[in-house]
């Protein structure tokens, strides 16, 4: 019998979503306004919209030893938890928030990369994860300092750009 773990993680807020409520990454899928589902506002007050997006990681083997292949790792958009500002819906803004889920992929793909083709256990993927999860974190923060939350539009084409760039550089490791 195949045991099954799940671990959650790379989530901005704390909180569980039914798995019904997740949009995977899609290259063909770009989020829409009609996503933002929450009726919510988070604390942070002088935000637009606020991404509830992640990295999903789960874990199909029946023995102390696996291999990359049984490890399946997405990313995810959380609809009921993403909220925006009825008055700053706006492209731009929208464009924002689709690069903060576009990082989310971007290291999911960092992630598949670090353990392809390699045998591990529990505590090497525990240990790739928290890696990965420090540099996500940092990204993101860096993402948001330098476009100062999407508001210096140069920089947020340029950083989208990058972005979009880096996915493309992985496309071995999309899924």
């Amino acid at each position: 019998m195949i045991k099954q773990f799940l671990l959650l993680g790379f989530v901005f807020f704390l909180g569980f979503a039914k798995a019904q409520d997740k949009i995977f990454w899609d290259e063909n899928r770009k989020l829409v306004w009609a996503d933002f589902q929450s009726q919510t506002k988070p604390n942070t007050s002088q935000a637009a919209a606020t991404t509830y997006c992640g990295i999903s990681l789960l874990l199909n083997s029946s023995t102390k030893k696996f291999t990359s292949k049984q490890v399946k790792i997405q990313s995810f958009f959380i609809p009921s938890k993403s909220w925006a500002h009825p008055e700053h819906k706006t492209d731009h803004v929208l464009m924002h928030e689709q690069s903060h889920f576009d990082i989310a992929e971007l290291f999911a793909r960092r992630f598949r990369k670090v353990i392809s083709g390699k045998s591990l256990d529990v505590k090497s993927l525990q240990k790739y994860y928290e890696r990965i999860y420090d540099e996500y974190k940092q990204y993101q923060q860096d993402y948001e300092t330098v476009t100062n939350h999407g508001r210096i539009r140069d920089k947020q084409l340029e950083y989208s750009q990058k972005i979009d760039e880096e996915i493309e550089k992985l496309s071995d490791f999309k899924i």
